[in-house]
């Protein structure tokens, strides 16, 4: 099983606990100091609307860990990320960072796409 990029055991099967992904997510990763910045854009590429990840939240270091870490390209200063990584980012926060990312999750969780910007 794969969670925000890191391979869990099969034998954990969909269960892998939230906290087993945070430590994950957090090991290595300084995102003290950083800025995240999301744009989401439709299928065709027209950009909707940008906005800027809370620093301290799971996440704003799941996203300067994805950054960091993805073998996703850089392209013009930004990944993109995908369904299945912004879910996962998204279920998680709503769970650990409550109303801080209250209102960025619920647009995480539309079928828009996602450029991911770390600065």
């Amino acid at each position: 099983m794969f969670i925000c990029g890191y391979h869990f055991p099969a034998s954990e099967g969909n269960d892998v606990s939230f906290d087993k992904v945070i430590e994950k997510v957090n090991e290595g990763i300084d995102a003290t100091g950083k800025v995240v910045t999301l744009t989401s854009e439709t299928r065709e590429g027209a950009k909707l609307e940008t906005l800027e990840v809370p620093a301290g939240t799971f996440a704003h270091t799941a996203f300067v860990d994805y950054f960091t870490n993805s073998e996703v390209a850089v392209k013009n200063d930004f990944k993109m990320i995908y369904y299945t990584n912004k879910y996962q980012i998204s279920e998680i926060s709503k769970s650990v960072d409550g109303e801080v990312t209250k209102e960025l999750c619920k647009k995480l969780d539309d079928m828009n796409l996602y450029r991911v910007s770390v600065k």
